[in-house]
């Protein structure tokens, strides 16, 4: 199939389902995609395009330091929190009081 075809590399994982559909197979020698000339522009536009979703989403904020009261997070030897901060940004110590309302 090497015959008027076009090799198409790089992150090619998240669009794999797309190139299928264009025709491509994937040649394991090459470690790429074989894909008709014709379609090759698309191709490359997909892999250009990057993901679909499927790839990892990047690492969100996580608050190392209490909004409320500015204590910082800390671990004891063993990896466990003595401080521990929420998502919200609050420490433990702040969220208990603000839910029990003291």
């Amino acid at each position: 199939m090497t015959a008027n075809t076009v090799l198409i590399t790089g992150n090619t994982y998240p669009v794999k389902d797309q190139i299928k559909a264009l025709g491509g197979r994937w040649d394991a020698d090459a470690k790429g995609w074989r894909v008709p000339e014709n379609k090759a522009d698309e191709a490359r536009a997909l892999v250009a395009g990057g993901s679909t979703g499927t790839a990892s989403p990047a690492k969100k904020f996580r608050h190392t330091k209490c909004v409320v009261c500015g204590v910082k997070q800390s671990f004891n030897s063993r990896g466990y929190p003595n401080v521990r901060i929420y998502r919200s940004g609050e420490c433990q110590d702040c969220f208990e009081e603000r839910k029990m309302g003291y």
